[in-house]
């Protein structure tokens, strides 16, 4: 068995942690299936992926990623408050829903952080932007991605 080592064009399988300085967990994949990804491709943040560039499977990585290589600046820009009446009534509205946003640009994910009977308030911000993330992870499994999953992503 050849091992094969991270680089562009690999699927790669791992398990994955993400803490806040705190040390709080924000999300991990133990106890569940292992994230998929496929390397060089913008998948996962920048400041990851390059400290997972050059291992293999079975090798633990640590890395403490800055929101600039990670999911970005908070943009203050986009949070809104929209009038409340532009939503599906039949919609059942909680703060921390993610909903998808109609823009000039297509459909864009806002997760909804405020509403009332007349407003909503959406953020279009990643969850973890601003924030500098310590990710943890254990490479399972490295290998080329074929060319279906370049042309289409990881099938998870």
């Amino acid at each position: 068995m050849t091992t094969e080592i991270i680089q562009n064009n690999k699927l790669v399988s791992l398990h994955i942690t993400i803490r806040n300085l705190e040390g709080d967990i924000l999300e991990t994949t133990e106890g569940f299936l292992p994230m998929l990804y496929i390397h060089g491709h913008a998948q996962i943040p920048v400041g990851f992926e390059q400290a997972l560039t050059g291992k293999q499977t079975g090798e633990k990585v640590e890395a403490r990623v800055e929101p600039e290589y990670g999911y970005g600046q908070r943009d203050e820009a986009l949070l809104q408050t929209l009038p409340r009446a532009l939503l599906d009534e039949a919609t059942d509205l909680q703060v921390g829903m993610q909903i998808t946003a109609e823009t000039e640009d297509g459909p864009v994910p806002v997760r909804i952080v405020a509403l009332d009977d007349a407003t909503i308030t959406v953020d279009g911000n990643h969850t973890y932007a601003g924030q500098t993330l310590l990710f943890s992870a254990e490479v399972r499994n490295v290998r080329d991605a074929t060319a279906q999953e370049l042309a289409e992503g990881p099938d998870v």
